[in-house]
């Protein structure tokens, strides 16, 4: 995977939030934790590189790319210690358990206040990488998020992919997580053992947790997740979107990767169509297709009309890259492999027409056919994004 060199920091507030954990300048810091039986495979440096490296993809130029530079989080890496106690596969969702045990190694090491953006004496962010690994493939928040007095979020990694597949840090599965731990957003990938995927791989909350193209390295699942959908983006205070109220030519998307750009059209019933240009910069780079991506709220809109990301094949297991399965395809964007220039939403009476993709921007014109209902919406104020419970017992 190529490197995406360019990292983003715009004029964002130093001060953490707790109502919002991920916006503002904050801080984190990263503790390597050894155990005694199970020697470590990746060096302090790769997890650095892979956590706050401004050249690479890392989890940094994640968010960066991902809020706009709304959200910077920074920081270090301690280097491995090694506990006195064996791996304890029964204790491998308990993070709480496994951060306790990693702060009585490094505690003598750590200046809380050089963690602390927001002065409230914790750390912001207290991350625990650790050789162990979970016999099992089905892993949830539970297994991640755990409670340390000294610290505001504590979060607990394998150094070595999700359960037992994958070799890379699963920054993916964490950002999905805590989608669902810190915003409450919901799964977005729906029965993906009998071929409905949902909204696929176009967003973290699907099974954009796991990558960006089937064809992934199965070594590197969760490694190079997904942009977030943009509804989740706006909803997170990383996206200002221009609302579209009325008919307009010659709207322009810039890459959202590089812009942030989303265009709103209210539909007048409550939802939303959002609007994005997913481009081949950065995280999106490995996409199968680029282009003006639409969705109605959290659905994605096929630009082929097939939604055949829903429509695979019963396979009665998890289909994790690679396979032949289609997460998401060329031919979903638009215009896409098939040259789809209009999107017409009967029942919002919305046209989306004469839609341009160059490298640098997605021009279109937006037609409100239905009288009626411009009024309704020139006179709507705000969008409000529909309240989903997730459920504890589901698990990516």
């Amino acid at each position: 995977m190529k490197i995406f060199l360019v990292f983003l920091v715009l004029s964002i507030s130093t001060t953490a939030t707790a109502t919002n954990p991920w916006l503002g300048q904050q801080k984190a810091i990263v503790l390597l934790l050894e155990w005694s039986d199970k020697a470590k495979v990746t060096s302090q440096q790769d997890v650095d590189s892979t956590f706050f490296d401004e050249s690479n993809l890392s989890l940094r130029q994640y968010f960066a790319e991902n809020s706009q530079g709304k959200f910077d989080l920074n920081g270090s890496v301690l280097d491995w210690k090694r506990a006195d106690l064996a791996w304890n596969v029964d204790q491998g969702c308990n993070p709480t358990f496994i951060a306790k045990e990693a702060w009585k190694l490094f505690s003598s090491d750590i200046n809380i206040a050089d963690y602390d953006s927001n002065l409230d004496g914790k750390i912001d962010h207290l991350f625990v990488v650790h050789s162990g690994r979970i016999p099992h493939d089905r892993v949830g928040p539970s297994c991640m998020f755990g409670s340390l007095a000294q610290a505001e979020h504590t979060i607990v990694f394998q150094s070595e992919g999700v359960g037992y597949i994958g070799s890379a840090i699963p920054i993916g599965f964490y950002v999905h997580e805590a989608g669902h731990d810190y915003y409450n957003f919901p799964d977005l990938y729906d029965d993906h053992y009998h071929g409905k995927y949902g909204i696929a791989m176009w967003g973290a909350m699907g099974l954009g947790a796991w990558g960006v193209t089937n064809t992934l390295d199965r070594n590197d699942l969760f490694r190079y997740p997904s942009h977030f959908e943009p509804m989740s983006k706006i909803k997170m205070g990383w996206a200002t979107p221009l609302v579209v109220k009325q008919s307009q030519t010659s709207l322009k998307l810039r890459p959202v990767e590089t812009s942030g750009d989303i265009i709103v059209i209210p539909r007048g019933d409550g939802s939303n169509l959002y609007l994005e240009y997913r481009s081949k910069y950065g995280f999106s780079e490995n996409h199968r297709g680029h282009g003006l991506l639409i969705w109605k709220d959290y659905d994605i809109i096929q630009a082929d009309g097939r939604d055949d990301i829903n429509n695979g094949t019963s396979l009665g297991y998890r289909p994790l890259p690679p396979i032949l399965e289609n997460f998401g395809d060329e031919s979903d964007p638009f215009p896409g492999s098939l040259n789809i220039t209009q999107y017409v939403d009967e029942d919002a009476g919305v046209r989306i027409e004469n839609i341009v993709q160059t490298e640098d921007s997605i021009v279109l014109d937006v037609v409100v056919t239905n009288s009626h209902l411009e009024l309704n919406l020139l006179n709507s104020k705000k969008i409000i994004a529909p309240k989903r419970l997730y459920s504890n017992t589901e698990h990516l």
